[in-house]
This record gives C-alpha cells, structure tokens and sequence, in this order.
C-alpha cells in the first residue's frame, strides 16, 4: 500500500528537480524536492501549532497552489483530512466543522468564513487563512516550522482514515466519505490503466476539477504528481485563460466536467491549433451530450478520450474509452465489480441483462470509501453485505456493457412508464436555442406524474411548441415528451453544480403558452 505521500515523496526522490507545481497567480512553482521541503515545513509549523497524528483538520479553499500545500502537509502530520466545498455557506461550512470536530481549519480570509469557522472550532485552537490574516487568525504563508527534528514519516494502518471528502447532496447538509489509505492507490492508477497516462515526466495537468473534489484531489492533481509529471494551478476557471496555459505551457491531460469541454470550446479564442498537446482527455460528472461530444472529438484529434462513472464513495466503478456515439454506454472499471439488483428489491435479486435496475459495486474493493462519517443508518443503507448502492438506474447489455438510465430519485412515474429526466434533457440539449434544462415530474390528476422541462434559453424568441417539435422529431417516445415547459433565467443549482430538482418542483408548474 501506499499512501497520498508515500506517491509524492517517491516521485520526488525520482525526479528531485523536476517541475512539480506551478501557480497561476504569480511566478511561484515548487521542483518535486522543493514541493516536499516546503509540505514538510508547513506540516511542521501545523505541529507547533499543537497539531498532531489522529487529529482531525479542514480546508476551505479554492484550486490554489496554497490548498494543494496545506492538504499534503495535514496528511504529512497523519491527520484526517477533511476538505470542505468553500462554495458552501459559511453556516452550512461551520456546521460541517463541528460535526467533524476538526482541531485546526485552513480557509480564505473571507470574515464571515473565519466567523463561523471560529465558532465551529474548539476555544483556543489555531485557524490559518489564506490571503492575509484577519483578527484571531494565522497567516498561512508564515506557517513554517523547524523540521530538523521532525520525525520520520511512519506508514499508517490500511483501514485508518486519510481524507473526508463530501457528497454533493441536494437536500440537507453534504455527508462526509471516509476514505482510508488503502483506497489511494486503485483511485490513481485507474487514470493509468483506463485513461492511457503513461508514467513520466511529459505529462503536464491542467488543473480544472476542483481540488475539494475526488476527481480533482486523486485523479488530477495526485495522479499527476505520482507520474511526475507537472500539475498546473487553475484557480478560478476560465475558458479564454486555460486555452492559453494550455497553448504556452503544452498542456498534455485534461480532465474535466462536460461543462468545462463546452466553455473551452465556446470561447473566443479557441483553435484547436491551440491545443493539439493535449493526449489524453477524460470526463467525469455528468453525461456528455452526444452533440457536444462529436464537437469535442473533432476540435481534439489527437486525444483520447475517455468517459468516467464514478462517485466519491467508489472513485470509478464505469468508463467508456472513445465514447462518441455511445454517450449513454459504459463498462466496468479495472478496480471494480459490478451487478445490476432490481429496484428496492435485495442485493442478490440480479436483474437479466435487457432489465433496468439499480446499479451494485463490490465494496469490498481497495477503492471503496469505509463509510459515512457520523452516519451509521446511511452507511447502513448504502453498504449492504458487502456491495455499495449506487442510487444510479442502469442496463446491462448482453455483450457485458451497461447503459446508464438515470438516478432512482429522478425517475418520473407517469402513466405507469419509468422516465429518466436525463434521456429527455439530453434531447433538449442538442436544440440549438436550449442553454440549460433539467426535467422533473410535477403532480397529476391523471397520470400521477407529468413530465415538465425548466429551460433556459440562449435565443429567445424560441417557443415551447417549437421545442415540443423538437421532441416529436427525436428519438424520444411521445410518453416521454415533456408536456410543461418552463422558461427560467437560471436553474437552482448546489454548490457542486448539481440541479435542484426539489427547489424546481415549488416553482409554478404552469407552462407557459404563446
């Protein structure tokens, strides 16, 4: 087993002075050997601070070159380290704290963040801010401790805890996943064994998930370095900005949300002489449209592609390599077993091929999360003898491939027919005029259930009858036509970009007609 240091000091003592990280910010960037030099005199001046092996810690922040610094460093001290969404409300982040009983917080210098981190923190405890320090607070970048006696690293339990990342839940407070030691090396190398990453020091990453995120932390930023190669800092995304670090700095891997292949694509300087490094291109997240995959596929030609189906608790349990023209399609990873169990029924009641059901991994993989923290019903829930459930609606195809459906709590039940919001979004996506949609099933007297599409539109003298032509023109069966359409500036959505379907449900359901 290895640890998240174990692959980052190992590649230092490779390539000691090789490029390890780059900021976006300044001109600052650490070699391998600068990286851990500087990781461990940050850990050292978080011990001082009276931090120590088997507390518990926090980061708030965004993709900075800081974050990736003070998350290793916790982890250099063996802590659990907890990495909270700073998009999140500062009540909702101070609530998270307290329930994981965190001894010492990294955040930005926002006051009301320090506040309630403040609050949320044992009296007397040590909370460090990045951007300068405020009333109370630490400045981090005056964190540095002697390290000449500090101790050697000594390699954790398998099972102990190393990160508590947070689902994207779109009701209530995001559950903490703990994820132990023993799961960082299937949730590296599957990018390695899947993706096509090769080992070595042409590999250049542009930092686009966020690194509060699995794919960010693990896929992104650590994969990176354990192949030493070089992880360039994106702090804030921005189209017309990442073109050019992807242009001047050789960019070679990128991996990202569909929605950060659109706004690349969609920018004004984009050419895809610009980015004709770029070799390896994964996506993770959501379904990519099948007209914006075709798009991606041509503007990089040299690039393979390949699509992920993951989620935090798992890391990747799906993925396509070369997805066009099979957006829906997907095969078990090499870290993971799979079956498809019907609907609400027992694990072992196994679907047939051709059957939709809800998708089952093997838990008892190295990749698998331990849990959720504080949570024993949910865990209870969600772990059952051995196998994860998803809460994702699939088919298994009779060559051993699944086709993705939807979520089980999405699915609309009108007319007796299961309808999957996310079939009819896709179809809305390819119109030209749709920017965003999401598709929700409002109240009938009739049918139980009616489908409705909340739209927002980039043209708009665009009508609902002209998008229900649409519909009739597709693939989609009339059952599964939306019967409402709502017209909306923008969709609610959470602070990992997730939609809101509840928060749609209250709005008005009357469609409108022109």
């Amino acid at each position: 087993m290895q640890t998240a240091w174990d692959h980052v000091r190992l590649a230092a003592e490779r390539t000691p002075g090789h490029l390890a990280i780059v900021d976006d910010q300044n001109d600052r960037s650490y070699t391998f050997q600068q990286l851990v030099e500087e990781v461990e005199a940050v850990a050292a001046g978080f011990m001082e601070g009276g931090i120590g092996p088997g507390q518990r810690t926090a980061t708030v922040l965004p993709n900075v070159i800081e974050h990736a610094v003070a998350i290793l460093a916790f982890h250099r001290l063996r802590t659990e380290v907890c990495l909270v969404n700073p998009r999140l409300k500062p009540e909702e982040i101070g609530a998270l704290l307290r329930e994981a009983g965190v001894s010492t917080v990294v955040c930005t210098s926002d006051a009301a963040l320090i506040d309630a981190a403040r609050r949320a923190l044992p009296r007397g405890a040590p909370l460090y801010t990045c951007g300068g320090a405020l009333e109370d607070s630490i400045n981090f970048a005056s964190c540095h401790g002697n390290t000449l006696h500090f101790p050697d690293w000594v390699s954790p339990e398998p099972e102990e805890n190393a990160f508590i990342l947070y689902t994207s839940g779109t009701t209530g407070l995001p559950k903490g996943v703990m994820i132990p030691h023993r799961a960082t090396d299937a949730r590296v190398l599957y990018a390695v064994v899947q993706c096509g990453l090769r080992h070595g020091t042409h590999n250049r990453a542009l930092g686009l998930m966020p690194l509060f995120h699995a794919v960010g932390f693990y896929s992104s930023f650590l994969t990176t370095l354990s192949l030493n190669g070089t992880y360039y800092v994106h702090s804030h995304f921005n189209p017309v900005q990442a073109i050019e670090i992807i242009k001047t700095q050789k960019i070679t891997f990128l991996y990202g949300a569909p929605a950060h292949f659109h706004a690349l694509l969609t920018a004004p300087n984009f050419d895809p002489n610009s980015v004709n490094t770029v070799n390896t291109l994964v996506y993770a997240g959501a379904v990519m449209p099948g007209a914006l995959l075709d798009r991606v596929s041509r503007a990089f030609p040299g690039a393979l592609m390949t699509n992920i189906y993951g989620t935090t608790e798992v890391m990747n349990s799906l993925y396509m390599s070369e997805p066009v023209g099979r957006p829906f399609t997907l095969r078990p990873g090499f870290y993971s077993n799979v079956r498809v169990a019907r609907v609400g029924g027992p694990i072992d009641e196994v679907c047939p091929d051709g059957e939709e059901g809800e998708l089952l991994v093997d838990a008892t993989s190295d990749a698998c999360f331990r849990g959720y923290l504080n949570r024993p019903d949910v865990t209870a829930e969600r772990l059952v003898d051995g196998w994860y459930r998803t809460g994702d609606i699939v088919l298994r195809q009779e060559g051993g491939d699944f086709e993705l459906r939807g979520r089980v709590d999405d699915m609309i039940i009108s007319g007796g027919e299961n309808i999957h919001p996310e079939e009819i979004e896709l179809v809305l996506m390819n119109h030209a005029a749709v920017q965003d949609v999401a598709v929700v099933g409002l109240p009938d007297d009739q049918w139980s259930e009616r489908v409705a599409a909340f739209v927002v539109l980039n043209k708009k003298d665009v009508t609902s009858t002209a998008l229900d032509q649409w519909c009739k023109n597709s693939t989609l069966a009339n059952y599964k036509r939306p019967r409402d359409y709502i017209f909306v500036d923008v969709l609610p959505r959470n602070a990992a970009n997730k939609i809101l379907r509840g928060e749609l449900k209250k709005l008005s359901p009357d469609a409108n007609t022109e």
